[in-house]
């Protein structure tokens, strides 16, 4: 059987090509023209090229594949997204992947949308499949209008589909939360509020389990599962983590919260009104934000349990930059 992966040059697309190859899967990769795809050929998956955007060439990548993983999308940290930044790979790609997959007769589409769906600042912080969604982004935005589109097709065409909604995921290959690291390395970072507030992070490696098996399980079909770790951690602890990881205990005081409520207020208003966010509302996200999502149904349903600490997710990242030169080796 193949398996085919859109946004395999990903973060978690690249772990989740480097996983199916270990289990001796026949791998394809939907790749687009300009992107680098030696290591892909190294390791023998079948690259075909084209953007997500072009059903020709997602039809040509779904052919004769028994399992489609669909990754690939323009994310948050693409920069300042528009609605219409993110129309064609999310909400088109969508579109191209579901038609192709019932084209193929495939056995099962794993649609990796995300907890952005719920949006950034959650107003429970105990968050099930079950909470209403509330995107705050034009990229969480897309991600629920990409889940419409292919529950959309199983009700009306039985697409075997099951959408698995992404925590913030951590480990090694990941750049954007280098900043982070060497800020709080660096001695610089301050908080802004008390970091009380919790923040859920997920290791790849958990999260491409946890992909594999709602691609393997069978009778989940239609079914949505959170996908995150074992443990929240507020987000002063999280902080102290990284600190003792990279050798620093000292810590300025923190600053007020209130200026970032306000700019969360404005931030809204210019996702509602102009479909952008605001120059930095990332922010927003991480000193805002308490979101703890309940992954009791994948546990349940799926057999999912992720088996890397908050910790050790961090020294595991934290070796990563180090071994590539971002930050400076302990010792």
């Amino acid at each position: 059987m193949k398996v085919l992966v859109t946004g395999a040059t990903g973060f978690i697309g690249r772990h989740l090509v480097e996983r199916l190859i270990t289990a001796g899967e026949h791998v394809k990769a939907l790749v687009r023209p300009a992107a680098h795809a030696a290591w892909l050929d190294a390791l023998g998956v079948e690259v075909v090229r084209g953007d997500i955007g072009d059903a020709d060439a997602v039809a040509r990548a779904a052919d004769k594949c028994g399992v489609v993983f669909h990754l690939a999308a323009t994310t948050e940290s693409s920069g300042l997204l528009s609605r219409l930044d993110v129309e064609v790979a999310n909400i088109q790609g969508a579109e191209n992947v579901t038609r192709a997959a019932l084209r193929a007769n495939i056995e099962r589409l794993v649609f990796c949308s995300s907890v952005a769906v719920y949006g950034r600042i959650a107003r429970h912080r105990l968050i099930d499949e079950n909470t209403e969604t509330d995107p705050d982004s034009p990229y969480g935005e897309s991600k629920v209008l990409g889940e419409q589109v292919v529950l959309s097709a199983r009700q009306c065409h039985g697409l075997p589909v099951v959408v698995a909604r992404i925590s913030t995921v951590w480990g090694p290959g990941t750049i954007s939360w280098l900043g982070l690291f060497q800020s709080i390395a660096a001695e610089h970072f301050r908080l802004i509020g008390k970091g009380t507030n919790y923040h859920h992070i997920a290791d790849v490696s958990d999260v491409v389990e946890g992909l594999l098996l709602c691609g393997a399980v069978k009778g989940v079909e239609g079914r949505t599962y959170n996908l995150a770790g074992s443990e929240s951690v507020q987000l002063k602890r999280l902080v102290e983590m990284i600190g003792e990881e990279v050798g620093t205990t000292r810590f300025p005081a923190y600053l007020p919260a209130a200026p970032l409520h306000v700019y969360r207020v404005l931030d809204r208003m210019a996702v509602s009104l102009i479909g952008r966010k605001l120059p930095r509302a990332d922010r927003l996200a991480l000193f805002l934000g308490d979101r703890t999502f309940d992954i009791s149904r994948a546990r349940q349903e799926l057999g999912y349990a992720p088996r890397i600490g908050t910790k050790d997710t961090i020294h595991r990242m934290a070796e990563w930059f180090r071994a590539h030169g971002h930050l400076p080796r302990s010792g």
